[in-house]
């Protein structure tokens, strides 16, 4: 598959069927996302990959938090967070994204790397076949997830992966001129 093709071709996907994924379409998955470009070539991607019981715990958990949240700031402020926990826990594979920065420096930069992984990774599961969704819901409850899991760096993203339920339309897209002006 080109570039163009693959950039083209992937979709948000949200219903995934039941078959298993197999251990080594997620490691090529994960590796795609280890050649993004980096900050410093600081490589401060993190990856933890959930299946199985330890999914369906982590979503429990992350759905009671979004609850709490909810009772604070109101439903109508939630946006789609209940339903981004659903694909979650129906997708058969969840990773969560981390960006390691330990040294705090250049923190839009390490962001910037770790968003550049996880689109990496979004192509590669088209490439082979794997339906993927980017969740940013998660902020909605970060802290807590990041207590849950126990993990010292900062939660960045979760990718649900999975063969997919369906096949997305393409949405439509601005045109070059729309979004970009040039200088001289």
């Amino acid at each position: 598959m080109d570039v163009d093709e693959a950039i083209r071709g992937r979709r948000s996907v949200r219903k995934y069927s039941d078959k298993p994924v197999p251990l080594q379409n997620v490691r090529e998955v994960l590796e795609a996302g280890t050649w993004a470009p980096s900050a410093h070539n600081g490589q401060q991607w993190r990856f933890t990959v959930l299946t199985g019981s330890s999914k369906d715990e982590l979503t429990s958990f992350f759905r009671q938090e979004l609850e709490k949240v909810s009772a604070k700031i109101g439903m109508p402020r939630m946006g789609s967070s209940f339903n981004s926990c659903r694909i979650m826990q129906e997708a058969p594979i969840l990773i969560m994204i981390w960006d390691s920065n330990e040294a705090k420096q250049l923190e839009e930069a390490s962001f910037q790397s770790v968003a550049a992984a996880v689109q990496n990774m979004l192509l590669k599961a088209y490439d082979i076949g794997l339906g993927s969704l980017w969740i940013c819901d998660i902020y909605y409850a970060a802290e807590a997830l990041t207590e849950h899991l126990r993990k010292a760096w900062k939660l960045v993203a979760a990718v649900t992966l999975g063969w997919p339920a369906e096949t997305p339309q393409p949405k439509s897209r601005r045109p070059v001129d729309e979004v970009s002006e040039f200088l001289s």
